[in-house]
């Protein structure tokens, strides 16, 4: 059997020798830089390079394809004390600027991919910016946690806006976390409800209005859904704080999830790159515990076959 594995491996290599092809070696982790880094979302940029944010320390370290050694393109002079949703788009990268003390209002901030600072947004008191995610005309989506509110900035803009208001998308208690993770597919946001596990679909009108937040019945239930990335026109892929990655295959109102993974550590974010899906875990039930425990270290990102 052993000597049939190694005849296949040369093969392999043989074959990929003679086509030209060029595959970097991908790690099934990347390991994060200290004992706080508390990841909540990544993205990847059109060259696989991956933006891991830290809810804590405000940093993002970007991951060239194929390494492990990152570099710090969002640091301390930046301003940022915590990062939540992370999103690149062309040559920019946009994060949601929180503060886990609550001493500072919410912010959308946009830098170059080389952590040059561009642009910054406010939400406003008593928001938080989740997640934030833009469709195809350039249009920039967020959750906000706080409230049931999908706030946009147009193309152009110069303030986020209200988008969509619907109190069924309020977090189910007083201080929860409702709105969550979103991804914008086949001209419509889907947004998903971290309490309450709910999934949802908002058609963006031709005029790009909100049209009714209509709900998807997923099948098993999603339970503590986090981020949130679309695979494909109707597949999405979706971290639950159960400790799952799902796939969700959506047909017409309702959908049927199947689990990828089942053994990640708190998973609170996920992004496709490289021919995978790449998950962090965010640990942040540990983080929030009264009295807080402490972190499963290092912190890492995860590779998950797709």
């Amino acid at each position: 059997m052993r000597k049939l594995h190694t005849l296949c491996l040369l093969a392999t290599a043989l074959l990929a020798a003679c086509t030209g092809d060029d595959v970097t070696p991908q790690p099934d982790e990347i390991m994060l830089p200290g004992a706080t880094y508390y990841p909540e979302s990544l993205s990847a940029d059109a060259d696989g390079t991956l933006y891991v944010g830290s809810l804590v320390t405000g940093q993002v370290v970007a991951f060239a394809d194929g390494e492990t050694e990152g570099t710090v393109v969002v640091g301390a002079s930046s301003g940022v004390t915590g990062v939540a949703g992370v999103a690149v788009r062309g040559n920019e990268l946009w994060l949601c600027s929180i503060d886990t003390a609550f001493q500072r209002q919410t912010e959308v901030r946009s830098f170059t991919l080389e952590g040059a600072a561009r642009a910054t947004y406010r939400l406003g008191s008593n928001r938080f910016c989740n997640d934030l995610a833009f469709d195809a005309a350039g249009a920039l989506y967020v959750t906000d946690s706080f409230n049931g509110t999908v706030l946009r900035l147009a193309p152009g803009g110069s303030a986020l806006e209200p988008w969509l208001e619907n109190a069924a998308l309020a977090p189910a208690m007083r201080g929860g976390f409702g709105l969550d993770g979103l991804a914008v597919v086949d001209g419509a946001v889907f947004v998903n409800k971290f309490d309450t596990g709910g999934l949802y679909r908002i058609a963006i009108g031709a005029d790009g209005a909100a049209g009714p937040a209509q709900p998807i019945t997923v099948t098993p239930a999603l339970t503590a859904p986090d981020g949130m990335r679309a695979l494909d026109h109707r597949t999405l892929l979706v971290a639950e704080g159960s400790g799952r990655l799902t796939k969700v295959k959506i047909d017409g109102v309702t959908a049927t999830a199947t689990a990828l993974a089942t053994d990640l550590d708190q998973p609170t974010g996920v992004t496709v790159a490289r021919g995978s899906a790449w998950v962090v875990e965010g640990q942040l039930a540990r983080l929030f515990a009264m009295p807080a425990q402490p972190p499963n270290l290092p912190f890492a990102v995860r590779r998950v076959d797709l």
